[in-house]
């Protein structure tokens, strides 16, 4: 996978909306310490600082701070990719309820590597199989560290319905700096992670994974891997093996656009 470290780069707008690539190492959201992308975005669409939970708030309840104004969604520091503005707040109102109905649609690249390890903790069970999946053919693979088996497996199967990994979250550790998966009979709601593709990475014992979800919870798609053995490389909050960064990509977007009700889908390279 390519890298690209610096600025945000604007991969496409309108007069209802704005998509930015936001670079890793950079906050999504207002902070403290300024230099986040809010700020690079505001400085430039100063329309996006008064949308949503701006000055006049939104009618969609104000589910975002109004420092935010228009930022519809995060994506954590490490992570690069596509993050979406709306620069009204009729259209961050329609955005947000597509999200709420799960009609908001994110993709996802990793590099991932093999492991025993378990993560991440406090999860119930400890590690987790994805649905669809003979489970003693891939404790199996995993156990092995087997990345061409694994991939196989699940490139075999990702056609059918329900391959993926699916379960409820709390805080966990110090602080709540991390979530635990909870399987069947867990509080709260469900969140999907949909494998789309999988094939051998280029280092040893690495996969390249694609996942999708439409309901997101903070460090879903860093959790839901590393349970079913699969940590993000650079990722030792849940076990990953050591990188240079996060090995997480948001690369692609699709939603219904929010003032000609048709289907918008918006990619960029990892």
């Amino acid at each position: 996978m390519g890298d690209t470290v610096g600025l945000p780069i604007v991969i496409y707008e309108d007069r209802s909306l704005l998509a930015v690539r936001k670079p890793p190492r950079m906050h999504t959201a207002p902070g403290p310490g300024g230099g986040d992308l809010c700020a690079w975005v505001f400085e430039r669409y100063p329309d996006v600082e008064s949308a949503g939970g701006g000055a006049e708030g939104s009618s969609a309840g104000g589910r975002r701070a109004p420092r935010e104004g228009g930022l519809l969604h995060r994506l954590d520091y490490e992570t690069s990719g596509i993050v979406l503005f709306a620069r009204d707040t009729r259209s961050f109102d329609a955005l947000l309820r597509q999200q709420e109905l799960g009609a908001f649609r994110k993709d996802y690249q990793a590099v991932s590597t093999a492991s025993r390890a378990g993560m991440p903790a406090g999860s119930r069970p400890r590690m987790a199989v994805p649905g669809g999946l003979d489970a003693k053919a891939w404790t199996r693979a995993r156990d092995r560290l087997d990345p061409r088996a694994l991939a196989a497996m699940l490139e075999g199967a990702r056609s059918e319905a329900g391959l993926g990994v699916a379960s409820s979250f709390r805080a966990y550790g110090p602080g709540g700096s991390r979530v635990a998966c909870i399987g069947a009979g867990g509080i709260g709601p469900i969140y999907r992670s949909d494998i789309l593709a999988c094939f051998e990475g280029e280092s040893a014992r690495s996969l390249e994974i694609r996942v999708g979800l439409s309901r997101g919870f903070r460090h879903q798609v860093r959790a839901h891997l590393a349970w079913i053995g699969l940590p993000i490389s650079g990722d030792p909050l849940y076990g990953g093996a050591p990188d240079e960064r996060l090995r997480l990509y948001a690369v692609g977007l699709s939603f219904e656009h929010p003032e000609t009700g048709k289907s918008l889908s918006l990619i960029a390279d990892p």
